[in-house]
């Protein structure tokens, strides 16, 4: 009898804790869906398969902050080309980065060479996914699991944190505006392929601007670590349904 009251017990226990586990599933998901309205709907996040964006703004390098300037190229779900110049101590360095999908490329002062370092590779991949908020419809369902990070202050605002989980790949953390559910921070465990070790990378959204019928980035910063890293102004941006993998070859 005594057995028999325990297994009752820990199944009365047992699901209770999965009734939890289900309704915070679903306030996170509920955030996410409020998160797609807040950058300009489902329909609109999926209008646009490609874009193509100007920066400037400067990025930190041996200790010192040097000028950048340039143009990024995107194509869902895996393709980019990132070409721009360095100014490092006056000398102008044309540098260019390739994703395909499966390749990639870098050419520093015109000199190319294949990325063959699968964690770099991986690491692509996944800011990718990471940084385009049309992949929020896709964490509502399986594989993806969500976790609460919880509520904390990003940039002086109250922010509500959502961890996505995926086997195989890094956790990603989101943070949404509380008040406009605009994403104002990720942050994530990235590689640097020069130091050949991990560090943590937050990307802070610093300001929004409206572009095709979406909430699209006009200012973000990058941290590694803590410091300093990426501060870059998108001066110029514009969607397209389609662009031709020509601009995705080998540079």
């Amino acid at each position: 009898m005594f057995r028999l009251r325990t297994l009752a017990i820990a199944g009365c226990i047992l699901a209770a804790t999965a009734g939890l586990v289900r309704a915070q599933d679903d306030e996170l998901k509920a955030v996410l869906k409020k998160a797609i309205a807040a950058h300009g709907g489902e329909k609109n996040l999926t209008k646009f398969g490609g874009a193509i964006s100007k920066f400037k703004g400067t990025i930190e390098l041996n200790g010192k902050a040097r000028d950048i300037a340039g143009e990024i190229t995107l194509l869902k779900p895996d393709k980019m080309k990132n070409a721009m110049t360095l100014d490092y101590d006056g000398q102008q360095v044309p540098v260019v980065i390739v994703y395909n999908g499966k390749k990639m490329w870098k050419s520093i002062d015109n000199r190319t060479v294949e990325v063959k370092d699968e964690k770099e590779l991986a690491q692509m991949r996944e800011s990718l996914q990471a940084d385009d908020p049309g992949s929020f419809r896709d964490y509502l369902k399986a594989p993806y699991e969500l976790a609460a990070v919880g509520e904390v202050k990003i940039m002086d605002q109250p922010a509500i944190g959502i961890r996505v989980s995926k086997k195989g790949q890094r956790d990603v953390s989101y943070f949404f505006d509380k008040k406009t559910h605009l994403l104002v921070k990720t942050e994530m465990r990235a590689y640097d392929p020069d130091a050949g070790q991990e560090f943590t990378q937050e990307k802070f959204f610093v300001r929004y601007r409206d572009t095709d019928g979406l909430k699209s980035p006009a200012r973000f910063v990058i941290h590694k670590d803590g410091k300093a890293f990426l501060d870059l102004e998108v001066t110029e941006s514009k969607g397209y349904q389609k662009l031709d993998d020509s601009n995705f070859a080998m540079p």
